[in-house]
């Protein structure tokens, strides 16, 4: 099936009516609010804290991967149970050998030490040949993922267990994950929701474009804007989002619905089976581009709400994430919950996305998550863009800046 007839779809299914917007929706104005204003998953103050801790972990990660080499396993950080680090070692080391932990994270942040089989890159390697090996056929299965803190592989399906414990079961028969010594209990099953594409309508109208402005995909729908971006020879310049919002290379990409507002075609669209990433690169002007990411609370907006300033290339489960979303037209923060999954939808299937803990609606496709860096500075690390999500639910997948990277050469557009 072709990605537009999916789209439509898709439309029909979430009850999307595409219609011109009144001219009140699209708001010109550039009334400015002082401060960025999050929903956050709990008191605002505590995950502010935890935010600060979070800025400590990268250099923790580097150090027990440096001294404790192939006996440390992993980390993740328990945040519904107050932020507990906890790091897996295959042998836990004697107390004295790690006074340093503390040194690092601060003595008011509690740790916790579990004696663990799988690392994180044995889960991850799990996960990455399973999903090679699912047929491109396969609709019952919508993701799998890997959880250090669970030690465990999830499968999600939506409709017949037996059938994908029966896909797996081949998958498993494999000599490169035979030659593993896996746990019979380490593959889970959960039935769970279709993942869906995103795509619904503009609100806001800015210049230049920041991250979170919604853009009207001629003939597709709306998706939103994530970052800018330019070529590694700066001579072409990108506004980027999610690839399944474009259909092919060439369409004209506007702002609204308005046909004056034309600001760019598609230069790459990358969206396909067994894929990294799904991207769409917009060719645009480079007065276009900008590092702000634009914010709202209530009928006021301010283009240059948040700034990236860099990206957040480490990561681990229970990592805390920001987003400000185009469709949703609100700030929320949440956490990583999976740092692997592959997840399947649209026909096909993407692997190695993030999951975290955001919900979003239609439209918000391409969005920018990332890790701020404090509460106050209005600053954050870009860590990638919404691609899918489950329905009713919390939780939303992340095409991975790295991976955007690695498949574009692009460089991302960043502020100080």
């Amino acid at each position: 099936m072709k990605l537009k007839n999916v789209v439509l779809t898709l439309m029909v299914v979430g009850t999307i009516s595409i219609l011109p917007l009144s001219s009140a929706i699209i708001a010109e104005g550039k009334e400015k609010e002082n401060k960025v204003r999050y929903v956050t998953p709990f008191d605002e103050d505590e995950f502010w804290d935890r935010m600060e801790t979070q800025k400590r972990i990268p250099d923790l990660i580097k150090y027990l991967e440096k001294e404790f080499d192939d006996n440390y396993a992993g980390l993740y950080v328990d945040q519904e149970n107050g932020g507990i680090v906890h790091i897996g070692f295959h042998s836990i080391p004697q107390k004295e050998e790690l006074n340093e932990v503390e040194d690092i994270l601060g003595e008011d942040v509690e740790v916790e030490y579990d004696e663990v089989k799988y690392s994180k890159e044995d889960l991850d390697k799990v996960v990455e040949e399973i999903s090679l090996s699912i047929d491109k056929s396969e609709e019952n299965i919508v993701n799998i993922s890997s959880s250090f803190k669970d030690q465990s592989v999830i499968v999600g399906y939506t409709e017949d267990e037996s059938e994908a414990k029966d896909s797996v079961e081949k998958s498993l028969n494999k000599k490169s994950i035979r030659k593993m010594d896996l746990d019979e209990s380490l593959i889970k099953f959960a039935q769970t929701e279709k993942i869906e594409p995103k795509i619904d309508r503009a609100q806001i109208k800015v210049r230049p474009v920041p991250g979170a402005a919604q853009m009207n995909f001629s003939g597709s729908g709306f998706c939103t804007n994530g970052f800018s971006a330019k070529d590694s020879n700066s001579s072409t310049y990108f506004l980027v989002s999610a690839g399944h919002c474009a259909d092919s290379t060439g369409q004209q990409v506007f702002q609204s619905y308005d046909k004056d507002n034309l600001i760019g075609t598609v230069h790459t669209k990358l969206f396909h089976w067994g894929s990294s990433v799904d991207v769409s690169l917009v060719k645009v002007k480079s007065g276009l581009t900008t590092h702000n990411i634009l914010t709202s609370s209530g009928s006021k907006y301010d283009e240059a709400g948040y700034q990236i300033i860099g990206e957040q290339i480490s990561d681990w489960e229970g990592m805390g994430v920001c987003t400000s979303l185009g469709q949703s037209d609100t700030q929320m923060c949440g956490f990583v919950q999976g740092t692997n999954e592959s997840v399947y939808a649209f026909g096909g299937h993407l692997k190695n996305q993030k999951k975290v803990g955001l919900k979003v609606v239609n439209g918000d496709s391409g969005s920018p998550v990332g890790a701020p860096d404090s509460k106050n500075t209005k600053k954050l690390y870009l860590y990638g863009i919404v691609s899918a999500a489950k329905s009713n639910e919390s939780v939303a997948y992340l095409t991975y800046i790295g991976n955007i990277k690695a498949e574009t050469g692009i460089k991302t557009i960043t502020g100080k």
